[in-house]
This record gives structure tokens, sequence and C-alpha cells, in this order.
């Protein structure tokens, strides 16, 4: 079942490369636009190559501390990390910068949001699969080179001893070595990117509006072209970089805590066996990977729909509601065999597995469900003059309120979460839990990069 993980990962960076080249052969639009787009372009493609060798540099000064203080597997690890997050970030952030005009020529083109949509989230689709493809492969490198040819899944305690004379567990050390590297390019793409673009935006404000009186976003002002660079490179490199960490770093934490649990039964002596620990470290990955490919399909049915709605969140969330209904059927069948030849009472006393091998299908059902709530309608800004007391506060104030009651269902969505991991399936169940909401981010990575899409051929279109 391990190599549903590499299968997952070639067909996500297949239909990445497919949508790429689609949408880099849609026209561009006018001269005027090209221009304003190349500028963008040209000034993406030179910070993130200067931002990627002072990144490499300190990766491979880090690299080389952590041979010395845990373990070289570790060190390699973390450079395999980083160069699966930069690859997505990299890719991620050309892609923007070609889908940007082609989504506003679209727009201008056919003055049709369904066809204009279709096209923004083709463009960002290329930056979620990189993420999950990315992510995969890297994880699934370190577990065989690692894990199955170096023999560490074999050593389930924290008997491996580095050059200082520290012991631990070199599997999980190696995996966290990987999830270090992904981090590593996440905080640089999310820091540098994020100060690059928000000081040219307060130099395009207090230049361009202030002094010279220039219109906002006004292309003739250098800092508006800036400030839409740093936002390729901080908001789609950066975001990229930055889902792959924490997608990474929540399957790591379930294999992790798979270790640890065997450690807790040998000292309690409750009988977990090696072979329920195999199962514990491969269900995690088996999971993402019938969730990536879930996402792939929910991804298709919106990129190869014929009609589409002038209602684009109806269509959105019907791809995201596919991939989920895949998702929690398939997690099904995952759960059924990976855990099926082990009994519900063993399961229940060695992992607090109360409802037998259905449990972490429960815990990935409980995330599919908890993460769908936030698709429903925002409640209305409280400004509405026919009812509310809050009218004629002021715009911020309405906003906060609405923001306020707007937390109220994420606050029971929470306790929703929490009392399933009483009841349920324990520390374990919450990690796979946690690869739901991973698993909608790089379906929907859309979202957010419209919005920047807008922000930067605005003034082109």
């Amino acid at each position: 079942m391990i190599y549903l993980v590499i299968i997952a990962a070639a067909l996500a960076l297949c239909f990445a490369a497919f949508n790429y080249i689609t949408v880099r052969r849609m026209p561009e639009g006018n001269e005027k636009m090209q221009e304003i787009a190349s500028a963008i372009r040209i000034g993406a493609n030179a910070f993130i190559n200067y931002e990627y060798k002072v990144l490499y540099t300190v990766v491979a000064i880090v690299a080389v501390i952590m041979a010395v203080v845990t373990t070289w597997h570790a060190a390699v690890a973390l450079i395999i990390g980083a160069v699966m997050s930069g690859c997505a970030g990299f890719i991620g952030m050309k892609i923007a910068t070609y889908a940007n005009i082609r989504v506003a020529n679209r727009a201008w083109e056919t003055k049709d949001i369904g066809k204009t949509v279709k096209v923004a989230f083709q463009g960002g689709s290329v930056m979620g699969l990189c993420v999950g493809g990315f992510a995969l492969l890297g994880i699934f490198l370190v577990y065989v080179i690692f894990g199955l040819a170096m023999g560490q899944l074999k050593i389930t305690e924290a008997t491996y001893v580095n050059l200082l004379g520290l012991r631990f567990c070199p599997f999980t050390m190696t995996l966290s070595g990987y999830a270090l590297g992904c981090s590593m390019v996440a905080m640089f793409n999310r820091v540098g990117g994020g100060i690059y673009t928000k000081a040219a935006d307060m130099g395009a404000d207090l230049v361009g509006k202030t002094e010279a009186h220039i219109p906002e976003d006004d292309p003739r002002n250098p800092a508006t072209i800036a400030d839409n660079v740093g936002d390729n490179v901080g908001d789609v490199a950066g975001l990229g970089s930055d889902l792959l960490e924490s997608f990474v770093g929540a399957i790591s934490s379930g294999i992790i805590l798979a270790y640890h649990m065997f450690s807790k039964s040998l000292a309690e002596g409750t009988g977990m066996s090696a072979g329920l620990l195999n199962s514990l470290i491969l269900f995690p990955l088996v999971f993402v990977s019938i969730g990536l490919i879930a996402c792939c399909i929910g991804i298709a049915f919106l990129l190869f729909k014929k009609n589409m709605s002038h209602d684009p969140h109806k269509d959105l969330n019907a791809s995201t509601y596919v991939a989920s209904g895949m998702t929690i059927i398939l997690g099904f069948l995952v759960s059924l065999l990976v855990f099926r030849s082990y009994d519900a009472a063993s399961l229940s006393a060695i992992l607090g597995f109360s409802c037998g091998w259905l449990s972490p299908w429960i815990a990935a059902a409980v995330g599919v469900v908890a993460v769908q709530s936030y698709e429903k309608p925002r409640p209305r800004l409280a400004g509405r003059p026919r009812a509310d007391h809050h009218a004629g506060h002021g715009l911020g104030h309405e906003v906060l309120h609405g923001s306020l009651r707007d937390s109220g269902r994420r606050y029971h969505c929470c306790l929703l979460r929490l009392r399933h991991v009483r009841r349920g399936d324990g520390c374990h169940g919450y990690a796979v839990l946690c690869h739901c909401h991973r698993l909608r981010g790089y379906l929907r990575p859309d979202l957010r990069q419209r919005r920047r899409h807008c922000g930067n051929v605005r003034s082109g279109a």
C-alpha cells in the first residue's frame, strides 16, 4: 500500500504540469497588459532567485549542524524537505505570474465570470497540486530510503546513539529533519516576501498617493509593481511553502505519535505489536494519498465542466464536495484494510480506539465535516438597518461584530473535535483529523490566489 503514496504524488504533479501548460497557452491580452505583467514577472523572478540563494546557503549550514547534533540522515532529510518546499513555492510563483494576466484578459474578452473563474482556478490548482505532490514525494523518499532501505523502521526504541551521546529513535528524528527543511523554506518565503510586499505597499501609498497624487495601484508608480511582485513571492510562493510545511507536519505528528504509543505500550505492558505500529505509520500516508487523488478528481470536475454558473462559490463548493465525499468513502476502505486484522477490544485497550477500526475513519469524517462547516454562508454584517442595534457605529465596528458572531460556529467545530478526541481514538486520531484540513488547503488555493490575480492586473485590465 505504500506505493499508493508515489502514485498519488505522480498523479498530482502530472496534473499540475498539464494545467501549467494549458494556462501558458492562453492569450495574454493587449500590449499594455503584457508590459505590466512582464514587469511583475521579471521582478518576482529576480526576487525569488536571490532569496533562494540566501535561503539554501542557510539550509546547508543548518544541515551541517544537524549532522553533528543529531544524525547525517536527518541532515539529508532536511535538504530533501527544503528542496521539495522550494520547488512547490517556485512553481506556484511562476504560474501565478503567468495566470494573472490571462485571468484579466479572459474577463476582458468574455465578460463572463464563470469562464474567468475557471482560468483562475486552473492557475491556482497548479500551486495546490504541487504542494500535495512534492510533500508526498519527499515523504516517500524518506520512508523508502531511510525507513526501508536503511532499516530505521525496525528500530522502535530510542537505542540509536549519535556522536554527542544522545539517544533517540532514528526514523522519527529523520522525519523531523524533513519537516524542519520544509519549515525553513516556508519561513523565508513567508517572512521575506511579506516584508518586501508590505514595504512596497507602504511606499506606493505614501509616495504615490500622498506626494505624487497617483491613484492607487496605478502602474505608473514603480512601488505598485514592486507591491505586486511581493504579492507573488510572499502570498503565493510563501503560502504554498507554508501549506506544504503544515501538511508535512500533520503527517509527521501522526507517525511520531505512533512511535510514542508503542514505547508507552512497552512500558505499561499493554501488548502493542510491531505490526500494529507499522499499521499506525502506514495509515496517515495512505489516507493523505487517497485524499490527494480525490482532490485531483475534484479539481478535474470543475475544470472539465462545460457550463459554469454565474455563482463562483457554488461551483467551487461543488468541486470541494466531490473531493470530500470521495475522501470519506475511500478513507473508510483504507481504515478497513489497514486495521481489520485487529480486534476491537485490543484496539480500544491499547490505543483508545473505542470504535475499533472505525475510529480513524470517524476522525477523518469529523475533520471533513468541520472543514465544510466553514463553507456555510457567513453571518450577515450587523450594519443592515432593519433590525440591528449596532448599526450606526461605523463600518469597522460592524465588520468586527460580524467576525465575532462568525467565530461562534468555529468554536462549536472545535468542541466537536475535542469531544471526538475524548470519546473516539485519542491523539493519533486527532492527528488524522488534521490531515483533512490540509487536504482542503491544496484543493482550494484559488480562494487566496484569485484575490491576488485581481490586484496584480486590475490596472492592466
